[in-house]
């Protein structure tokens, strides 16, 4: 088999693979977008529709999630096969137009219908790009290239947040959704007529042979090395606590310290993007450099600083001003985004390129169904639990239907009401914080495993 090292140089021009990177970038900013302009929108959207937090946890979460996951391994297949440029044009594509039509939404089944398409949509992203990323980069620098593609996060998280708190407060939170779509639409354009597709497995020292093997195979694969189940189980946990915090981020900051959802919008920007940014750039740049020596550090990193990030939210929810608690929350943030590229980049490097969107798929599916889809719905149905066991002026569910007083009520029960979603919603996402520490663990058993697994190759069956 012929080595091919100096290909990716050959075919593909530093200036292409620059602009590649800036486009695919430009598209996870659009994701993570529409995911903090829905989080900054929330509170608009909860009253404007009049639904509870489980069912807004449900819009943010499962809603979001099953299709996200579902569609995502029928996208993982078609990438080891056709396309994968078209593939991620198309669904950026299909994610646009059905950010657009949350805009239309009346009630709450028509927006889940609407989150499920922009899920389906999203769900085309992840893999095709992973195996794209394993073809045009070598080993040791996927996860840097990775990590560029990821800072497109905190670009589009920041953004979302302070364009839909603003949006909500100012115009309507209709409008927010109906520009996001509109620009996503545009950027499909751009990538279905500028990116190319490249040859399979040019990165690596040799050159892909042979058919894809069955997914199947590729999953008992990954599942036998157990190491990766440990990666996987603690990535899981790591993004519910990840999801569930950054979805009740903005109504924790209204509810809790009485602010506007501009102000709320801009202060989950600073947190998220300050954090987001510098918490995939320690993962990707910083562990990608540790584990050139040793890649346990690949696991390492992630276990200590998930630990630490428990302790900085337990701490920054419980602070009486905003002012105390941004400090915390922003080095929790940090901490909590450094798993985020080395267990992408591991995914990658512990298969060959014939089986990588696979296994991007594998990861997407674990962030989408436990990550997306767990971590906001279990805060929104431990704020309601929280909230109906800290009011204490009669039946919370009859009195505060939907969380929100009843129009007209006296005084001191709107006041309750209003404190005990407050306090129901700190004490969810404190709760929610201690499941990064589950994943911590996780992430140390994987240490234990990760140089041996990474040596393991997949044998074909005859």
């Amino acid at each position: 088999m012929p080595a091919i090292e100096g290909t990716v140089g050959q075919l593909y021009s530093r200036s292409y693979r620059a602009w590649m990177l800036t486009v695919l970038l430009a598209m996870n900013a659009l994701n993570l977008a529409d995911r903090q302009c829905m989080a900054a929108v929330s509170q608009a959207v909860r009253l404007d529709l009049r639904i509870t937090d489980a069912q807004m946890g449900i819009l943010q979460g499962f809603g979001f999630a099953i299709f996200y996951s579902l569609f995502g391994l029928a996208i993982a297949r078609a990438a080891e096969h056709f396309s994968r440029t078209r593939i991620i044009a198309a669904s950026i594509g299909l994610f646009g137009a059905m950010v657009s039509l949350c805009s239309t939404a009346v009630s709450f089944g028509r927006l889940l219908l609407f989150r499920v398409g922009v899920g389906v949509g999203d769900a085309g992203f992840g893999p095709p790009v992973a195996s794209l990323i394993g073809d045009h980069y070598k080993v040791d620098r996927r996860a840097a290239a990775m990590t560029v593609i990821w800072l497109g996060g905190p670009l589009g998280a920041a953004g979302g947040a302070l364009f839909g708190g603003w949006m909500a407060e100012h115009y309507s939170w209709r409008g927010a959704f109906l520009t996001l779509g509109f620009v996503g639409l545009g950027v499909s354009a751009i990538a279905f007529l500028s990116l190319r597709e490249p040859r399979r497995g040019m990165s690596d020292p040799v050159a892909a042979t042979g058919k894809p093997p069955a997914t199947l195979e590729v999953l008992k694969f990954l599942w036998s090395k157990r190491s990766m189940r440990h990666f996987l189980i603690g990535c899981g946990l790591a993004s519910a606590a990840m999801q569930g915090i950054g979805q009740f981020f903005s109504p924790f900051m209204v509810r809790n310290y009485h602010m506007g959802s501009t102000e709320a919008g801009g202060l989950l920007a600073l947190v998220g993007g300050i954090g987001m940014a510098s918490g995939l750039s320690l993962g990707g740049f910083g562990v990608g450099r540790a584990g050139r020596s040793d890649k346990r550090w690949y696991a390492w990193a992630p276990a200590a600083t998930l630990f630490l990030a428990a302790l900085f939210f337990a701490l920054g929810f419980e602070q009486p001003t905003p002012s105390r608690a941004v400090g915390l929350l922003i080095a929790a943030h940090i901490a909590l985004f450094v798993y985020y590229t080395p267990t992408l980049a591991i995914a990658q490097n512990m298969v060959g390129a014939s089986m990588r969107a696979s296994s991007g798929f594998l990861v997407a599916a674990v962030i989408g169904l436990v990550g997306i889809g767990l971590g906001p719905t279990l805060v929104g149905f431990l704020s309601d639990a929280y909230a109906n066991h800290s009011f204490v002026l009669g039946h919370y569910a009859e009195l505060c239907p939907k969380g929100l007083p009843r129009p007209g009520a006296a005084a001191d029960i709107a006041a309750a009401c209003r404190d005990a979603s407050a306090t129901g919603l700190r004490y969810a996402l404190i709760t929610t914080a201690f499941v990064a520490v589950w994943g911590a663990l996780h992430y140390f058993l994987a240490s234990r495993e990760v140089r041996a697994d990474l040596d393991k190759v997949y044998v074909p069956r005859h």
